[in-house]
């Protein structure tokens, strides 16, 4: 069984928020499309790869999946999913099976793959899928019309393998006014019904920038601060003016929170902390609110590729009681690092009158945060 494997990439990902191709997006320390072309290049039975791209990432393509290039053919994409695998279809080698599978499917199984080709094999078709477990409906301007019954629904996914005559023939067959959402639907319009192969949620689509969010690319920060109370100073935790007769002393404003989650921030990113990048030794933060210095904390880790996933913190004083304030400045830190706001919980405590919290000299602030990174 010879097996010829059209990968198209010539989306431009704009679901993910990305100002680039999705597929050029990191997992890990690799791209997207690497990890994709990774799990089809080891199987023998695979004889080509086809890449249909745009001309324009072409040579980036080729450099970062230089690897794999003995098996690689490169096409030009089509300004529709269908057009591109019509162009892959024309640079085909002889084969048996032509296998369709979504660059942005980096996690497909070789058992997946494998039980494709296979139903193909023996049956002209073999698409991936899985039944669906949610509850299902018809929706028309907001209102469902009619519930589905899910004991026949299935959902549809990559790799999709065709016997090669076939597929070929019913691509040739597409009429120019034709939409198609997947080849199964074009194989099934022009041939026959398609038989399912093995699918599995765990065989996702990378579609939104959350898809992306992955424990090979999130990095973990710790950030603690204190600072001391005294008279004359405002209190100011997360950006916002808390009421209290004391607030927090330092060179800044001392937000003492904002100052925790930045150093967090940072360690996630490998920057050092804040010393290092606002330096108390400098006259131009004399002053400075914190929520200024978080906002250059944030366009140092996003040119480093870096965004923050989710912020976690602990307050710890003894006065003022916070429970009321703290949606406010959750939701104002969260506005500002762009974030929802039930990415951010932060809690308040006391040390039951121990040590210089207890003792109401200062307050610590406590704070773990997780950053990914897409470049």
């Amino acid at each position: 069984m010879r097996v010829n494997v059209i990968i198209p990439c010539g989306g431009m990902g704009c679901r993910t928020g990305l100002d680039f191709n999705k597929l050029l997006a990191k997992i890990g320390t690799k791209s997207i499309i690497y990890h994709t072309i990774s799990k089809f290049y080891p199987l023998e039975c695979v004889t080509k790869i086809i890449l249909p791209v745009r001309e324009c990432d072409k040579k980036l393509f080729e450099e970062i999946l230089a690897t794999f290039k003995d098996k690689l053919v490169f096409c030009i994409g089509g300004d529709t999913r269908t057009k591109s695998i019509a162009n892959g279809l024309k640079v085909i080698e002889q084969c048996d099976i032509i296998s369709i599978h979504d660059g942005a499917r980096p996690f497909v199984t070789e058992n997946i793959i494998m039980d494709s080709f296979l139903k193909a094999k023996d049956t002209g078709s073999g698409v991936s899928g899985y039944p669906a477990t949610d509850s299902l409906a018809v929706v028309d301007n907001g209102k469902i019309t009619t519930s589905l019954k899910r004991d026949n629904i299935v959902i549809l996914q990559t790799p999709q393998s065709f016997s090669a005559k076939q597929i070929i023939t019913a691509y040739n067959m597409i009429k120019p006014n034709d939409l198609f959402t997947d080849d199964s639907a074009v194989y099934s319009t022009y041939i026959s019904p398609c038989t399912i192969s093995l699918g599995s949620p765990q065989n996702k689509k990378i579609t939104y920038k959350e898809d992306l969010i992955t424990y090979e690319n999130c990095y973990i920060g710790v950030g603690y601060d204190t600072h001391k109370l005294v008279e004359n100073r405002d209190l100011i935790l997360g950006g916002i003016k808390i009421e209290h007769d004391k607030g927090l002393l330092g060179h800044s404003d001392a937000d003492v929170l904002t100052h925790a989650i930045m150093d967090a921030i940072f360690g996630a990113c490998n920057e050092r902390d804040i010393g290092y990048h606002f330096p108390d030794t400098d006259l131009k933060y004399k002053g400075i609110s914190s929520i200024l210095l978080l906002k250059e904390c944030l366009e140092i880790i996003r040119n480093k590729g870096f965004e923050v996933h989710n912020i976690n913190a602990v307050i710890m004083c003894e006065k003022p009681k916070l429970a009321k304030l703290i949606p406010i400045i959750a939701k104002n830190l969260a506005d500002i690092i762009g974030i929802p706001a039930d990415k951010i919980s932060i809690s308040a405590t006391t040390t039951e009158g121990l040590g210089f919290v207890g003792r109401e000299e200062g307050i610590a602030t406590h704070c773990n945060c997780i950053c990914y990174k897409l470049k």
